[in-house]
């Protein structure tokens, strides 16, 4: 009788536990992760699956199924997920609104990251939670911090006659600047579709309102202001000047109009502090010591200074509801964004992680020291996350039709560029 009772005892084991003795007692699962940075082969793709072949080697029964999907129908693609309640058991989001509408197939991580919750920033936090509210439920883990600022090749500011160790701040040495680069025969500002001109005003936002740029979604600030009629006025005078190259208008930022000034093809250039159009980027083809930042520029009546616009999180990976895996599948979102699945992510990418244990790339890098310069002091927050999903594609059409193709006043612009942020 306790033969039996043994013999079905463990054929209850196999039968609970399948494939625990097949790989001498490791767990074994296969996660299926969906994201739109592994299909970049010259960019995150080399990280992503030097990190994914670390975890599998920690977790030996575990085989990571890393599968690109495209960045211009991502959400479309999990959204169909969403309504199958099948897919992926890890997939990225951007962190802001488009998360937040997907929040009740994410998990939350909290309970996962106690014990390196605080290596992250509060920022970054904040903004992965669900809505964006303190103390709300994980929904993701940041693997890098967003912004846009000015990159510039100090060459070509020797050959025009600017000192290249001090960047025009203000809206008078940007337009000087601009003029001595022209008539050097060197292209002002390189220029990537009207993605550009969305990026470059959000850095003149951020100095606009500073620390009050929240009050665009409850209506203390807005659009209207006279500061924000000024930026969108010394846009129209940098195209009219022909500083913003015309012809970059229909280029595709993503990436030809990165991969231009990485080729030495203008002065300056509105990137990114993200994963691409970055300062490693640049650095990396120009030289390093031959590539300058500055984050925005001061008008003379602004209020704030140097203000460095700035999202709490850029990309992040999460957990779907679904996952048969999940313990596991929140493991492996746990390792890309802490220890060394940060560290090689950030240092191959050149992203800014938030975990602030990711450290040790500033010596070789004097934009990159220059940036968190910035960081540190008078950082404002980006506006684009707090509205809905489609607001980016909405103001970037909104610009060409103001800037590129003419066929709205200034004063149309900025009363549209208004409503946007009052749509549902």
């Amino acid at each position: 009788m306790i033969k039996r009772s043994i013999l079905c005892l463990v054929i209850l084991v196999l039968c609970v536990v399948p494939g625990l003795f097949a790989t001498g007692g490791q767990e074994t699962a296969t996660l299926t992760v969906w994201d739109f940075k592994y299909g970049e082969v010259e960019g995150s793709q080399k990280p992503m699956k030097q990190i994914d072949a670390l975890f599998m080697e920690k977790y030996p029964g575990v085989t990571v199924d890393h599968v690109s999907q495209p960045h211009d129908t991502y959400y479309q693609i999990i959204q169909a997920a969403a309504s199958a309640n099948k897919g992926p058991d890890v997939a990225m989001f951007h962190p802001g609104a488009r998360a937040y509408g997907f929040g009740d197939i994410l998990i939350d991580l909290g309970p996962y990251i106690k014990d390196v919750k605080d290596q992250f920033t509060a920022a970054s936090i904040a903004m992965v939670s669900q809505d964006g509210e303190v103390g709300a439920p994980i929904k993701l883990l940041p693997m890098t911090m967003q912004g846009f600022g000015i990159y510039y090749n100090k060459d070509y500011f020797r050959k025009a006659g600017l000192d290249p160790e001090q960047p025009p701040k203000s809206s008078a040495q940007f337009l000087a600047a601009c003029e001595k680069l022209k008539k050097a025969g060197i292209v002002p500002i390189v220029v990537g579709q009207t993605y550009t001109i969305d990026f470059l005003l959000r850095c003149f936002v951020a100095n606009y309102f500073g620390p009050n740029v929240a009050g665009l979604k409850d209506g203390s600030v807005k659009f209207t202001d006279p500061q924000f009629r000024e930026g969108v006025e010394f846009v129209r005078t940098l195209i009219d000047k022909g500083y913003l190259e015309k012809e970059g208008f229909s280029r595709p930022y993503f990436m030809d109009g990165i991969d231009k000034f990485a080729a030495g093809g203008g002065g300056m250039f509105v990137g990114l502090l993200s994963d691409v159009g970055n300062w490693k980027a640049f650095s990396d083809k120009l030289g390093a010591d031959n590539v300058g930042y500055f984050p925005t520029v001061n008008f003379p009546d602004g209020r704030y200074k140097d203000q460095q616009v700035a999202q709490g999180a850029g990309i992040g990976y999460g957990v779907m509801k679904w996952s048969e895996n999940m313990d596991m599948a929140a493991a492996y979102v746990k390792f890309y964004t802490t220890g060394e699945g940060a560290r090689i992510y950030a240092s191959s990418t050149g992203a800014l992680s938030p975990n602030t244990a990711v450290t040790g790339f500033e010596s070789a890098y004097p934009a990159l020291k220059s940036i968190q310069q910035y960081l540190k002091g008078n950082l404002a927050l980006d506006y684009i996350p707090m509205f809905y999903s489609g607001y980016e594609d909405d103001s970037n059409r909104l610009c060409d039709r103001v800037f590129v193709t003419g066929e709205i006043t200034t004063d149309q612009f900025i009363v549209e560029y208004q409503k946007l942020i009052e749509k549902k």
